[in-house]
């Protein structure tokens, strides 16, 4: 067994509603790190967090589960302790439990169900304790998904540090991958997780342009430099991007919208990869909150009423 220092160590815990997709993506995660050689299901009543009786009857957590994941990161292997936490308000305590200790905090969305009142929580207490969160969209790979809609209720719920840091790709109704906006890269999904660079759909080009301009903006803002090279017309370096966003993260005033589809493991290369950044100690040092456009000004075609 690896040994790990406390500064390669995060402890994320998994919040959402009940029934959003939380075991499912654990289980996901735990299969691309190679944690188990196959994907549970709820279901099934074979998923490595949902262990207790009650809980494989009832087909909904009870308690908070810990599952160690390793992976990694940019700047060596760190493990990553997993904390998925019950979505029905009866177990709140146990999610108050977990956030207590928790680093950073992935709420789950399920894309069709859109926001749900356990959601709404998971945001209250992230923003009681101060944690780093990023919102991962599950069920994408539902044909009546719709990440759009979804982007704009999240804004009108929670404001305009709400920021999609990908932007789908779908063929023939179906989800096939994801546009970084960070990167300006195409990805379409291979097996599970992994995925290939792939072209730009000239569909998504217009919505990508006005994304990445307000990624671009907030960059800007983060020093004085930064807003005179802004300013005079010159490019940011793809290190400077993502160290620039990566504070806004942690200070909590960008909360990236991510993507994928738990039932399909496509979440290990979205999930994992901006959690390894995030400091183990952090501090409120936030001294003001980056806004995005409004969602309908980044996606005209889709109304707010």
């Amino acid at each position: 067994m690896n040994v790990y220092g406390t500064k390669q160590i995060r402890n994320v815990v998994l919040l959402g509603h009940g029934g959003a997709g939380k075991t499912t993506a654990a289980e996901a995660l735990a299969l691309v790190t190679g944690v188990t050689k196959r994907m549970g299901k709820v279901t099934d009543g074979n998923t490595i967090s949902d262990y207790d009786k009650e809980e494989i009857k009832r087909q909904f957590s009870i308690s908070t589960s810990l599952i160690p994941l390793e992976y990694n990161g940019e700047d060596g292997p760190i493990k990553i302790n997993l904390l998925d936490t019950p979505g029905y308000f009866d177990f709140v305590g146990e999610v108050e439990e977990a956030i207590s200790v928790a680093d950073a905090a992935i709420i789950v969305v399920n894309c069709k169900a859109g926001i749900e009142v356990g959601t709404e929580k998971a945001w209250e207490l992230c923003e009681q304790y101060g944690l780093p969160r990023l919102i991962f969209v599950t069920n994408m790979d539902d044909d009546h998904a719709s990440f759009r809609e979804l982007i704009i209720k999240l804004e009108k719920r929670f404001g305009r540090k709400i920021a999609p840091f990908q932007v789908p790709i779908r063929e023939n109704e179906k989800f096939v991958g994801f546009v970084n906006v960070v990167k300006m890269k195409g990805r379409r999904f291979t097996n599970l997780s992994d995925y290939e660079e792939c072209e730009i759909p000239e569909y998504t080009k217009k919505n990508l342009g006005i994304v990445r301009d307000a990624l671009i903006e907030a960059v800007a803002e983060t020093s004085e430099e930064y807003m005179e090279r802004y300013f005079s017309g010159e490019e940011f370096t793809q290190q400077e991007i993502s160290t620039a966003l990566r504070e806004h993260v942690i200070d909590g005033s960008i909360v990236p919208v991510l993507m994928g589809s738990g039932v399909n493991a496509q979440v290990s290369a979205i999930c994992c990869r901006p959690l390894t950044s995030i400091s183990r100690h952090r501090t409120n040092t936030s001294a003001w909150v980056w806004t995005f456009p409004p969602a309908s000004a980044l996606w005209p075609s889709i109304t707010t009423t």
